[in-house]
């Protein structure tokens, strides 16, 4: 069976096309300023408001752009990241991560762990370990992997 698709275009003009037809590459390039606000929504460009998010006692406050017409609310690359960040952290709260038990090991001067096999997939050799510091003892950490490549 050819499963048939219709390619629709203004006015009268319509073709049909099976699916194999449409096989092909595409190159396109996405500006870097591509998810920075203002953006546009009901032929406005949308305004800057402020937000706020409280959990446990921990006030978070963030940005967004707003469509006055609609009411929708944008977040650009920056303030999305700052918001998973604050999500991540009240994952932490409401212990609600998946948890790995490693065992240290020790190689006469360093201590470390190693990563189970299943996590590593996407990881590099370059890529580089943001580790912070949770609690003054030296106990609790929160570890980040960056790609090399800046992604």
């Amino acid at each position: 069976m050819k499963q048939k698709l219709e390619w629709k275009t203004e006015g009268e003009n319509r073709e049909e096309y099976a699916r194999e037809d449409l096989v092909g590459e595409a190159d396109f390039e996405i500006d870097k300023e591509a998810f920075a606000g203002p953006f546009t929504c009901h032929g406005k460009k949308t305004k800057l408001a402020n937000k706020r998010i409280s959990f446990k006692g921990i006030e978070f406050h963030y940005s967004v752009w707003h469509c006055t017409s609609c009411k929708k609310e944008y977040l650009d690359t920056k303030q999305g990241t700052l918001l998973e960040k604050f999500w991540l952290i009240k994952r932490l709260f409401e212990d609600k991560c998946i948890s790995i038990e490693r065992n240290m090991n020790y190689d006469g001067r360093t201590y470390f762990f190693r990563f189970p096999k299943e996590l590593t997939k996407t990881l590099h050799k370059n890529d580089i370990v943001d580790i912070k510091l949770l609690n003054p003892d030296g106990k609790l950490f929160l570890v980040e992997i960056k790609s090399a490549k800046g992604n």
